[in-house]
């Protein structure tokens, strides 16, 4: 290269020109966003995991805490300051019914669960190691674990077809043999990452097949990450359970867990992200590389007055859940007027729609094909699950959570964009 040029790293010539689907389509959706007065033929994003149920309930609270200070304007614990990592061990010990109160000091904050995972990726595998993890997915895992980490996802199918008889749901048979896979590959299998309730199958792991995951992982000296984020948005009788919940664990140093405010609590903006270990080693680390992705004080400062009102938390949480459970079934209801079929979920933002009858089930390039259709022609933005590793064309994830007013129109797009293409295509 010109010595007038920039050189970079090896690492950064691979970031630079790094396309994360999700991301570039939020962008799209921001560019064009739909608003019922000033841009009705905007986009209606429904493929963006965002919560706005409880907007009328949230602003208020957040505008009466919305203050700071002047001493948090200094240094403070990069990792959390303590008032927060307290704030938050309280939630999670009310909310996650955990069989003893969280110690704050094994909380440790960044800037969003995405942080998280970078992190934890960085400090428990080595660059070309695996992480295995249950598919379809969120689609940014991919990203979240190999951008700066260097390491690879490893996908544990769910929905899989043996000997002519399907099977829906996450088993540790299933997990035992993405590991041998892996491992007959030659790969070195670090961790299991898995969403609970998951993402964007809705399913919530039961104590059961938690602790059989955990106890295979010991076996194999694995560290288990459970991502908790959706804990408290679940609508079904079947009852989460957190890993915190546990008295005992097969090795409690091996099984860490992250949550925020981004989804239960509909404030991605704050970017609180927080990891529990009661690994010494990882605490250690994550007292040294939290620096690099530190909150901002004062932000922590505001998200710890806005949980410690525990009263509210739980009247906030109540309420939630009834507009959540509210929100789903009616949006299950129209896909079934549509003649199409969702999966039952049991927590999260996400239907898991079946559009096989629409684009057919042979080729990923036609599911991607009925993707650009509905949101050249229709501006309505769903997730193809190519995008979200799962291993069937024609499935995807619709957002069920962001304003109910542009859920429903965003029903009608998809009603009316799905009997065209299918009109056309017939």
């Amino acid at each position: 290269m010109s010595k007038h040029g920039c050189d970079i790293s090896s690492r950064a010539e691979v970031v630079k020109d790094w396309e994360d689907f999700l991301n570039k389509y939020k962008a799209i959706c921001r560019e064009d966003e739909y608003d019922e007065s000033t841009n009705p033929e905007g986009i209606i994003n429904l493929g963006t995991a965002l919560n706005y149920l409880c907007n009328d309930i949230i602003y208020p609270r957040l505008k009466s805490v919305w203050e700071f200070e002047p001493d948090v304007l200094q240094y403070r614990e990069g990792y959390g300051i303590l008032r927060l990592r307290k704030a938050l061990a309280a939630v999670m010990t009310e909310f996650f019914e955990t069989h003893e109160p969280v110690n704050p000091e094994n909380l440790f904050c960044v800037s969003g669960v995405t942080g998280c995972i970078d992190i934890l990726a960085h400090c428990l595998a080595n660059p070309g190691d695996v992480i295995l993890a249950p598919t379809p997915i969120y689609g940014r895992i991919y990203t979240n674990v190999m951008q700066r980490a260097r390491v690879k996802l490893w996908h544990i199918p769910v929905i899989t077809e043996h000997n002519g008889a399907s099977s829906e749901f996450l088993t540790i048979e299933k997990v035992k043999k993405a590991y041998n896979d892996a491992v007959s590959k030659k790969h070195a299998v670090k961790a299991i990452f898995l969403v609970n309730p998951s993402n964007p199958l809705g399913d919530i792991y039961g104590p059961e097949l938690l602790l059989e995951i955990f106890s295979f992982c010991d076996e194999h000296n694995l560290h288990v990450i459970v991502d908790e984020v959706y804990a408290l948005s679940v609508f079904s009788d079947n009852h989460f359970h957190s890993t915190l919940k546990f008295a005992s664990l097969p090795n409690k140093n091996r099984v860490h867990v992250l949550y925020g405010m981004s989804k239960d609590f509909g404030l991605a903006g704050l970017r609180i992200g927080v990891i529990h270990t009661q690994c010494e080693a990882l605490q250690k680390c994550l007292k040294q590389l939290c620096f690099l992705q530190c909150i901002p004080f004062p932000i922590m400062n505001i998200a710890a007055k806005f949980l410690e009102d525990i009263e509210w938390c739980k009247m906030y949480i109540t309420t939630y859940q009834e507009r959540l459970s509210e929100s789903f079934k009616h949006c299950i209801e129209r896909v079934k007027e549509m003649g199409l079929n969702a999966r039952e979920s049991s927590g999260g933002f996400f239907l898991w729609i079946d559009l096989r009858p629409i684009c057919g089930s042979d080729s990923f390039e036609k599911e991607m094909d009925l993707f650009n259709y509905l949101l050249e022609d229709y501006h309505v933005y769903i997730v193809p699950g190519k995008e979200l590793f799962c291993a069937q064309p024609g499935w995807f994830r619709v957002t069920f959570t962001t304003h109910p007013e542009e859920v429903d129109e965003g029903f009608k797009r998809l009603e009316e964009g799905i009997k065209k293409y299918k009109s056309a295509k017939g």
